[in-house]
């Protein structure tokens, strides 16, 4: 749409007489995401980092303008990832799970593992790039992808690249949180109990509300279609307020 407008307008602006960018790097592109450079303006501006300020000449901008447009385009890839990963999930462990898909910590570990942080430009010490850089720098790569090939193009790779990294193996170490709550309150000592609070919405159509409970105290509370999600959901709260409660003693 308006951005879609801007790309074509503005085309020849994004047009670089002279690239810095390495053999190397366009192989990555290629392989990573399966498609070719075509401007490689935008790529360069995704790997120069703001630690560079005076240095960069020439009108060279460094990449947290990208990062902010690709924040955006990898919400979007997520939440459909997500979405058709998991069709059993309702919009709150989607939202969950789309929030950790796109994490400082899962996209650090991405960019690590897609071995992102030698072709990032900085005036780091000793040239060590610390690892949220490279997870900021890959979400620049994300909004330059996207302005180089567009939206569904972009999508695609991305997504690959995503799934070939680990994204969603992620999700089946944190799924089962009932179980994983039930080995912390055997540890803790405590009883253990999920209540179920409704069974079926305002329509009369299938809808469960459970709470779980510790030595008689609720700890979360969760809601699904199904009974088995509202109780995962309200383990992962239980979770959540164990590990608050561990910290701040």
């Amino acid at each position: 749409m308006t951005l879609g407008f801007f790309q074509r307008q503005s085309w020849w602006r994004r047009r670089s007489p002279e690239s810095s960018l390495s053999p190397k790097f366009v192989q990555f592109i290629q392989l990573e995401f399966g498609l070719k450079v075509r401007n490689a303006h935008w790529y360069e501006q995704a790997l120069t980092h703001a630690s560079l300020g005076d240095q960069l000449k020439d009108g060279r901008r460094n990449n947290e303008r990208l990062e902010f447009l690709g924040d955006s385009v990898l919400g979007a890839i997520a939440a459909e990832l997500v979405f058709y990963s998991f069709p059993e999930d309702d919009e709150g462990p989607l939202t969950m799970k789309k929030s950790q898909l796109v994490s400082r910590k899962m996209l650090n570990q991405i960019g690590e593992s897609m071995g992102l942080s030698r072709f990032i430009q900085s005036n780091f010490r000793d040239n060590v790039i610390p690892s949220s850089v490279v997870g900021n720098a890959l979400e620049a790569l994300i909004g330059a992808v996207y302005l180089d090939h567009g939206y569904e193009k972009a999508k695609s790779g991305i997504k690959e690249s995503l799934i070939r990294h680990g994204a969603l193996k992620s999700f089946d170490e944190t799924q089962d949180f009932k179980s994983k709550l039930d080995h912390w309150a055997r540890i803790e000592q405590k009883m253990l109990q999920y209540v179920l609070v409704e069974d079926q919405d305002d329509s009369g159509h299938p809808f469960f509300r459970v709470s779980v409970e510790l030595d008689g105290e609720v700890w979360g509370m969760g809601s699904g279609r199904s009974k088995k999600a509202a109780e995962q959901q309200a383990a992962q709260h239980a979770l959540q307020r164990g590990e608050w409660r561990t910290q701040s003693e």
